[in-house]
Parts: structure tokens; sequence; C-alpha cells
């Protein structure tokens, strides 16, 4: 519960963050679109990928990051959701059946 709490507390500073300053710098700028640094799916990338296989605290985390987008951008409510939570679905997936981790200390 308190991690969760931490998480939800932690996505909303980055999302306004996000939402009120960096949409001032551009990283890619052309004649009709240009892009923004998304801290929030670089944050639910570095969860997902640095949390343990069997918690799904980052899937979670992509379910509250993308509900904090959505609620801050011109989309429709879900868009952000379900493209972070396929996201982390597919991180666990690659790390459960594609990644071996050695036994450190085990004989």
């Amino acid at each position: 519960m308190k991690k969760i709490l931490i998480l939800i507390l932690f996505l909303y500073i980055l999302t306004l963050f996000q939402a009120s300053f960096l949409i001032h710098f551009k990283i890619f700028r052309e004649e009709f679109f240009s892009w923004a640094l998304n801290l929030v799916f670089v944050a639910v990338i570095l969860i997902n990928c640095f949390t343990p296989r069997e918690e799904r605290s980052g899937i979670a985390s992509a379910f509250i990051g993308g509900f904090f987008l959505d609620i801050f951008s011109e989309n429709f409510i879900g868009f952000h959701v379900l493209i972070l939570v396929a996201i982390a679905f597919f991180i666990k997936f690659i790390l459960r059946k594609h990644v071996r981790i050695p036994a450190v200390g085990r004989a």
C-alpha cells in the first residue's frame, strides 16, 4: 500500500512537471509536429525493468502514469493507459521468457 502511494505521488509530480514545464522544450521540431521529452514513459519503463518479475507494481505504475497523462492531454481517456500497460506487459513478458539472471552466491 505504501509503495502504491509513493508511485502515485511520484508519477503525479512527474506528470505535472512534464505538462507545465517540459512542454516548452522540444527535442525534435518539424513543421507540423514536435516531440517533447516524456518522463512518465521513461519512468514506467525503468520501473518495469528494475522491479522483480513477480511484482505487479510495474503494471500498476503503468496504469497510474497513463491515467495522469490522459488527464493532462487532449487525447481520449484511456489512450496513454493502453500504451503504457501494453509496454509494461511486453517488458514483463520479455524479462520472464528470455532473460535469465544468474544466481549469485548459490552453490
